[in-house]
């Protein structure tokens, strides 16, 4: 019976498309039987009031994240030069039965693990940061919409961080992924012998 992975961020455009598609790839190339019996999907959980706060502060009213969108253009770009092709990837919103299904789900910003907690308690015990998760204790770009060169996004006219933070953003996540596989394989095996 597989074991499903769930990478939630706010909209499901960016941080939790790039860590489903780049724990997809490491999982594809890796030979053991726990990493092949392994699904990994996405969603978005919405946005924070802090980040409805700061949208505002911008004078941008988003206040739902619109779902059913490709990933964000510099997203697929970056993981394009990775050798990774997440265009075809369409942005969900998180749901029970993604929770129910989910046995590790992997939030990036506290708020978001907060988040998925308050509104499916039964999840508690299954939802980490993905900081935490693998024991990283650098610090973990987060989008900022206080950032100096922060540009409104014709298609959603939210507003979008400067290529370079999103690539920090990105090289981040593979890397901290890339470092921590072991512990959310061992994650996925303690599930298994439960």
């Amino acid at each position: 019976m597989p074991k499903y992975v769930l990478f939630v961020c706010a909209v499901n455009r960016f941080r939790s498309v790039v860590a489903e598609y780049f724990l997809r790839e490491i999982i594809h190339k890796r030979k053991d039987r726990l990493a092949k019996g392994i699904r990994v999907i996405s969603a978005g959980v919405g946005l924070s009031p802090e980040d409805i706060q700061l949208l505002a502060a911008h004078g941008e009213y988003w206040d739902r994240p619109v779902f059913g969108l490709p990933p964000y253009p510099y997203a697929i770009e970056s993981m394009k030069r990775r050798r990774i092709d997440i265009s075809r990837s369409r942005s969900k919103e998180l749901t029970k039965p993604m929770v129910d299904k989910a046995d590790l789900i992997i939030a990036f910003q506290d708020s978001q693990r907060n988040e998925i907690c308050s509104l499916y308690p039964l999840s508690e015990g299954k939802v980490y940061t993905l900081q935490e998760l693998v024991g990283y204790d650098g610090y973990l770009v987060n989008i900022d919409y206080s950032f100096p060169g922060t540009v409104p996004n014709p298609e959603t006219k939210a507003l979008t961080m400067p290529d370079s933070c999103l690539e920090g953003s990105i090289t981040e996540i593979t890397h901290m992924i890339w470092w921590g596989i072991d512990r959310i394989l061992d994650f996925i095996k303690r599930c298994n012998q439960e």
